[in-house]
């Protein structure tokens, strides 16, 4: 009884009922594998991706707010009908560049043979790429949250004047189902599995840089300030 015959333009085939009874014991996961991978092969799933899909999933924006003390003010935004779940946030600097930062006080330096010796010494931290309590955070569906990003260096007499740096974030849905399909487009790059917004730094004022476009940091602070454009480090960009 397991066995029936079906009669198609003239020709007999047989279907086995194990086999279907099969596929729906199967777990969903894998069902919803085999139908991801017949969407990739067919093309489907590139269209799903940019449209459907994207109503539903990873749907989420970080935008720059406004400085905070020595901080900064920013706030993601989930324009998904999903709930996500902030996997990492992180600020971290453009390290092919050189930065300038400017002294905010009266401090007592020292001259030495290599120059100029600030309190401290000449290295220092990077507080906000320090960052992490937005780790784990549930953003819910059609919502948003404001957060504090701590200093960009530690020194509290110091301030960036031109730096490029990078608010680099990854999400994936609270629901089981819709997380293992995101993975699955994530690995088949039909959706980024991180999200890396570029900013200018001056002034303490974070200016979105475009995809692909080169910014040079020092170029800008020599620009922007004609005492610090007679300085040395400006040479190459005066000629």
């Amino acid at each position: 009884m397991g066995k029936r015959k079906k009669v198609r333009n003239g020709s007999v085939s047989q279907t086995n009922g194990k086999t279907k009874n099969k596929f729906l014991k199967e777990p969903l996961y894998k069902n919803i594998n085999r139908i991801i991978l017949w969407l990739a092969a067919t093309g489907f799933l590139a269209i799903i991706g940019d449209s459907t899909f994207s109503f539903f999933t990873g749907d989420v924006h970080v935008e720059y707010i406004k400085p905070s003390g020595r901080g900064y003010n920013f706030k993601l935004i989930n324009k998904s009908s999903t709930d996500q779940v902030i996997k990492k946030f992180r600020i971290s600097p453009d390290l092919d560049q050189q930065f300038v930062f400017k002294i905010t006080d009266n401090v007592i330096g020292e001259f030495t043979e290599d120059g100029v010796s600030i309190p401290g010494g000449s290295v220092t931290h990077m507080p906000a790429y320090e960052y992490k309590e937005m780790d784990g955070y549930v953003l819910q569906a059609h919502s948003e949250v404001d957060f504090r990003i701590p200093p960009l260096v530690a020194r509290n007499y110091m301030s960036p004047e031109s730096m490029v740096v990078f608010a680099e974030f990854s999400t994936i849905s609270n629901n089981k189902y819709f997380a293992k399909i995101e993975s699955i487009l994530a690995a088949l790059n039909f959706r980024k599995g991180e999200i890396r917004k570029k900013y200018l730094v001056a002034d303490n004022y974070w200016t979105p840089i475009g995809n692909g476009k080169e910014v040079n940091a020092i170029k800008s602070a020599c620009r922007d300030d004609d005492q610090f454009a007679k300085s040395s480090v400006c040479e190459p960009y005066n000629k």
